[in-house]
């Protein structure tokens, strides 16, 4: 069964703030998912720039697989580039699902191989890797991303007013402390082939976003499914346009389970579907410090009380003091075989999961 999402607009975020950040508040507190529609009429590119990182999609999964596979993740050791289908891992089982992994596009800022004097988790800083067949894929996804980005950040202030009359306590996470240490905000181009012969499973099993804040764009086929807090999964209506948008484990800590991170899956569609989920993260040094009572809204302080949800995923699946090591061990657990080539010799945080 299908479920209505509550749907806010962008353009009230900008001519309504107020009005907005109630119903921003109702959304997470109550559902944990929300659809933002209206973006167009405050990025005026927004539809051309949907469309160029869809085309790019379409076009990279059109390739030949070895072509693809010339920039295989296993390649590069800040676990950037393609994974095939039933190469990813999730909640301990194979994603019916291939992809390429993106992240902020830096320097890398830990020596190969790691010692103990670098943080391990640092270790994600480092380049893309963009098809070369496709020259437009760069530019659009960049595009794309960027405007994601800078939806999350105005988000991101809305979400810390709705919780504390000193809102910077909240958006200082996501602030760079330098260039070469951004946010480590991740993004990834996702075809879901539909149903394969001789693997089972789904497009991605139950899980929660890890990072902050995810915004989700998907074609028509749909598939994404929300666990309702009684335990119930309830389809997601895609619209032409708008973004699916969940808190992830990061605002869930920060927000003292106030707004919890919900879990969600993908099953296999029927035929192909194309989605680019951005996961909008602080830096990977950054402290995650959930608020106190005192620094909440005086109304909040009365009432508030972390809803229960029922779950498939573990309470606090990955909460961390820093951001950057449950980063880590979100992303070395999924991609087992990169893990192994680059730091299974030396790593004690991070690792791959036993797949059932």
């Amino acid at each position: 069964m299908a479920t209505a999402l509550p749907v806010l607009s962008y353009r009230d975020a900008k001519a309504a703030p107020h009005a907005f950040t109630a119903a921003l508040h109702h959304a997470l507190s109550t559902v944990g998912f929300f659809q933002l529609s209206d973006i167009q009429s405050v990025v005026p590119t927004w539809e051309r720039d949907w469309d160029a990182a869809f085309d790019a999609s379409q076009a990279f999964f059109a390739l030949p697989d070895a072509d693809k596979r010339a920039i295989r993740m296993e390649e590069n050791r800040h676990f950037r580039g393609y994974s095939g289908v039933a190469e990813e891992v999730t909640a301990g089982k194979r994603d019916l699902r291939e992809q390429i992994d993106l992240g902020p596009d830096s320097h890398p800022i830990v020596p190969y191989p790691p010692s103990s004097s670098h943080p391990i988790e640092k270790s994600l800083y480092g380049p893309n890797q963009y098809p070369s067949q496709i020259p437009s894929f760069a530019g659009a996804i960049q595009a794309y991303r960027a405007t994601c980005e800078a939806i999350s950040r105005d988000l991101v202030e809305l979400i810390g007013a709705s919780l504390t009359p000193t809102p910077e306590l909240f958006t200082s996470l996501f602030d760079p402390p330098s260039e070469d240490q951004p946010c480590y905000s991740r993004m990834k181009v996702v075809r879901y082939p539909g149903v394969v012969d001789g693997i089972e499973g789904l497009g991605v099993g139950p899980h929660k976003d890890g990072g902050g804040l995810t915004l989700l764009a998907q074609d028509g086929t749909g598939g994404l499914q929300v666990q309702s807090w009684n335990g119930k999964w309830e389809d997601v209506q895609p619209i032409p346009y708008a973004l699916v948008i969940n808190v992830g484990q990061v605002i869930e800590r920060m927000s003292a389970s106030l707004y919890p991170a919900t879990t969600h899956r993908v099953l296999p569609p029927p035929s192909s579907r194309i989605s680019i989920p951005f996961f909008f993260c602080p830096p990977l040094a950054t402290p995650v410090i959930p608020l106190v009572q005192d620094q909440l809204h005086p109304h909040l302080r009365e009432t508030a009380k972390p809803p229960d949800a029922v779950s498939e995923v573990p309470k606090g699946d990955l909460h961390e003091e820093v951001f950057g090591r449950s980063a880590w061990r979100g992303v070395t657990r999924s991609h087992a075989v990169t893990w192994r080539r680059w730091y299974g010799e030396w790593d004690t945080l991070g690792g791959p999961v036993v797949v059932k």
